[in-house]
C-alpha cells in the first residue's frame, strides 16, 4: 500500500473512532442513576469501538512497516 493511502485511512478511522466514543459517552450519560438498580442492561456496547481501535493500530504498524522498509531501501 502507498503512504497516502495509510495515512487517509489512518485519518478516516480515527475520525471514525472519534464519532463512536462520542456516542457511547452520550448513550452513558443519558442513563439515569436509578437505571443501575435495574436488571436490565444499561450501557452501550463498545464493540465497533474496539474494532477501529483495533483497525487504527493495524494501520499504523502497516506504515510503520512501509516506512521501515523505505529507508532499509534507501540505505541499500
Amino acid at each position: 500500500m502507498m503512504v497516502k493511502k495509510l495515512n487517509s485511512r489512518i485519518n478516516k478511522t480515527s475520525a471514525a473512532l472519534e464519532r463512536e466514543r462520542n456516542k457511547n459517552i452520550e448513550i452513558t450519560a443519558r442513563v439515569g442513576w436509578g437505571s443501575g438498580m435495574r436488571k436490565v442492561h444499561i450501557g452501550p456496547s463498545f464493540r465497533r469501538e474496539n474494532e477501529l481501535e483495533e483497525r487504527l493500530k493495524n494501520y499504523i504498524e502497516q506504515l510503520k512497516e512501509l516506512m521501515l522498509n523505505s529507508i532499509k531501501k534507501s540505505h541499500e
